[in-house]
């Protein structure tokens, strides 16, 4: 199936079809290399990344882990990192429970790369997203998720606002608990309805990507 025609029935009514917002995705979803903006050592995105501020930093909100469908297979969760030009390909869910070799692989490729520094991402973040890249499966995308920003240090965050980024003094990212992303060839609009349709805390939706966080449940930007 082409990837336009990717979201059918509800979805397309309610964003407006797959390609609806391609134009806006199209600055990462056709670069291959990091969007940096060299004077002030911020990611062209992350300028934007308007996080509301958290009022439950430091609290382990509980939910129901993800359910896969294990009869069709193992799903795979497979991204490509914009900033370090380096992809995964991982298994971190399988019918015998959570692969914790495969998780740590993600919090490598997930790390504050401006530091070089490793924390332990959210199982239920790292989980939704394999869940977001399941449901675009089933409608055809075949491509690896476009990945952003995922663990960032407090001292990358701190650097970040003091050079204008509107980033959240305490932004989940800083507690390994969000992930920015897109999903190449599928608009914004359409990434978002999955992300609320399965039941995510945060959402967030801007331009040129899609912040989902594991957060208590709010939606803002465009997934507002």
């Amino acid at each position: 199936m082409h990837r336009r025609k990717f979201i059918t029935g509800l979805m397309a009514a309610t964003c407006g079809g797959w390609g609806a917002n391609a134009g806006a995705a199209g600055l990462l979803a056709r670069g291959n290399g990091a969007l940096i903006d060299l004077g002030s050592g911020a990611s062209m995105y992350e300028r934007y990344d308007a996080e509301p501020e958290p009022d439950h930093f430091g609290i382990e909100i509980p939910r129901e882990r993800p359910s896969f469908d294990f009869a069709v297979g193992t799903p795979q969760l497979t991204m490509y990192n914009v900033h370090t030009e380096e992809s995964i390909a991982v298994r971190p869910m399988s019918a015998s429970g959570v692969d914790q070799n495969a998780l740590r692989q993600v919090n490598h490729f997930m790390r504050d790369w401006r530091r070089n520094e490793v924390k332990p991402i959210s199982e239920d973040t790292v989980l939704g997203l394999l869940q977001i890249q399941q449901a675009a499966r089933r409608n055809g995308f075949n491509d690896q998720i476009r990945f952003l920003s995922g663990y960032r240090s407090r001292a990358t965050n701190d650097a970040l606002r003091a050079g204008g980024a509107q980033a959240a003094r305490n932004s989940l990212h800083i507690e390994a608990k969000a992930v920015d992303f897109s999903l190449p060839g599928v608009g914004i609009g359409p990434t978002i309805a999955m992300a609320k349709e399965l039941g995510f805390g945060g959402v967030g939706g801007y331009s040129t990507f899609v912040h989902i966080d594991s957060g208590r449940v709010r939606y803002w930007g465009t997934a507002a």
